[in-house]
């Protein structure tokens, strides 16, 4: 599929900056269970966690609001304590209106390295499979301070 419009690549062009997001790490269910942990960027925090509870009857606890890198050289020669990183993947593709079949719109999700195989089938399985031909899988890092470490209920 390509775009019918020079305007809508505009979103992907701007996904692929690679500056530091806002991030809030929470966990679904009040679960320990790491398939329950997500993070999602802080600028659709609060409607997806409206989502969350009014439509999916989920409850959904914070864990720690920091920022996700990218893997990059800047993030190694930054005097980052290895420690403070939690490998995260953003992944990134498009999929096509289903009123509009040549409009295509950006989707982005973060997810753990430790979940990403069961993580990756179950996100993918909510589009159609041509998704898979624009996937794209970013490694990075959710930066967590010492105050996170020592009071998270997963550490």
């Amino acid at each position: 599929m390509t775009s019918p419009h020079p305007d809508t690549e505009i979103p992907t062009q701007m996904m692929k900056r690679e500056i530091p997001l806002p991030m809030v790490r929470c966990r679904l269910d009040n679960s320990l269970d790491s398939s329950h942990v997500r993070y999602v960027p802080a600028a659709e925090f609060d409607l997806w966690r409206n989502l969350m509870i009014t439509q999916h009857n989920r409850p959904v606890a914070v864990d720690a609001v920091s920022v996700w890198v990218p893997d990059t050289p800047k993030v190694w020669d930054a005097d980052v304590d290895a420690e403070r990183l939690e490998p995260v993947l953003r992944v990134r593709f498009q999929r096509p209106l289903p009123e509009h079949e040549n409009t295509l719109v950006p989707v982005v999700r973060f997810m753990a390295i430790e979940t990403y195989p069961e993580a990756k089938e179950a996100l993918l399985a909510h589009f159609d499979p041509s998704c898979q031909g624009s996937l794209v899988e970013t490694p990075g890092y959710f930066v967590t301070t010492d105050e996170d470490r020592d009071s998270s209920p997963l550490a």
